[in-house]
């Protein structure tokens, strides 16, 4: 996720237990790595606080975690560390209301496995069950977002109810056989959202309608997530992984892993942050 306050990049390697944080140079189009944190178990995803000095919070492993600048970590609930079957949490993001929206997911894939929980005031609920791999949001509105549960290959839209519930679900497009497993996600300000598409090395850029407007080719065809940054938010970020590959499938495609940016002409939006102290 890019913070717009501090004008930096994070992103998370989740098996290592890592958040890094790093400035951008788009003049060199070049990173500069400012500062590594260990959080000593998985980490899924990663949003700041919008008071600074609470620092952020981290999608940790079982749940939720506050992370401090000094490195040093405080959690907050852990509603996975005791599902069977052995799960993790995976993607998240805030809402404008400022909540921290984060799913999970099986470690073996079990389908249902997976529940979607929402932290506001430092209290988790979860609010959808029956998810596979919780993934990618993009919020259209206060109180209703995208939603990506990968294995149903579509893009759902959800409604939030006053006390933060799901009030309703319903598929917004779904998304063609060969096209890739939809992953992350995020939003642009024309209201289109770009689909980081595991397994095909592309990102895709859909109306919400589901039509294919723009196509980002990557040489890594495990695409993991996406999201807007730099001065004007006109650069996309772009994450890729080496999940369960062989040596020789490393040797095979040496920039799976790597993270990559790219130019597009409509600017995304700014990301939301997570509001200490909000109700649900």
């Amino acid at each position: 996720m890019w913070d717009h306050t501090r004008s930096e990049l994070m992103w998370v390697d989740v098996y290592r237990g890592l958040i890094h944080s790093a400035r951008w140079n788009p003049r060199g189009r070049q990173l500069h790595l400012e500062r590594t944190y260990h959080a000593g178990q998985a980490v899924a995803a990663v949003v700041p606080c919008t008071d600074a000095g609470q620092g952020w919070i981290v999608a940790t492993e079982f749940g939720f975690s506050r992370l401090r600048s000094d490195g040093t970590f405080r959690t907050l609930t852990e509603p996975e560390r005791e599902r069977r079957p052995a799960t993790r949490m995976n993607d998240g993001k805030c809402d404008p209301r400022g909540r921290f929206w984060a799913g999970s997911m099986a470690h073996d894939r079990t389908p249902g496995a997976g529940t979607l929980h929402c932290l506001a005031g430092d209290v988790s609920t979860p609010v959808l069950e029956q998810v596979t791999i919780s993934n990618g949001m993009a919020w259209t509105g206060p109180d209703e977002f995208l939603y990506i549960d990968t294995p149903t290959q579509r893009v759902d839209r959800l409604r939030v109810a006053a006390d933060g519930r799901i009030a309703a679900q319903e598929t917004a497009f779904a998304i063609a056989p060969g096209a890739g497993a939809p992953d992350g996600m995020t939003i642009d300000q024309e209201g289109c959202v770009w689909i980081a598409m595991w397994g095909a090395g592309a990102v895709l850029r859909f109306t919400q309608s589901g039509e294919v407007v723009a196509r980002i080719d990557l040489p890594a065809r495990q695409v993991s997530s996406c999201c807007f940054g730099g001065p004007e938010l006109q650069t996309l970020f772009i994450t890729t992984s080496q999940e369960d590959y062989s040596p020789r499938r490393i040797a095979e495609e040496p920039d799976a892993g790597l993270l990559f940016a790219a130019d597009v002409d409509v600017p995304g939006r700014p990301a939301d942050f997570y509001v200490p102290g909000v109700s649900s």
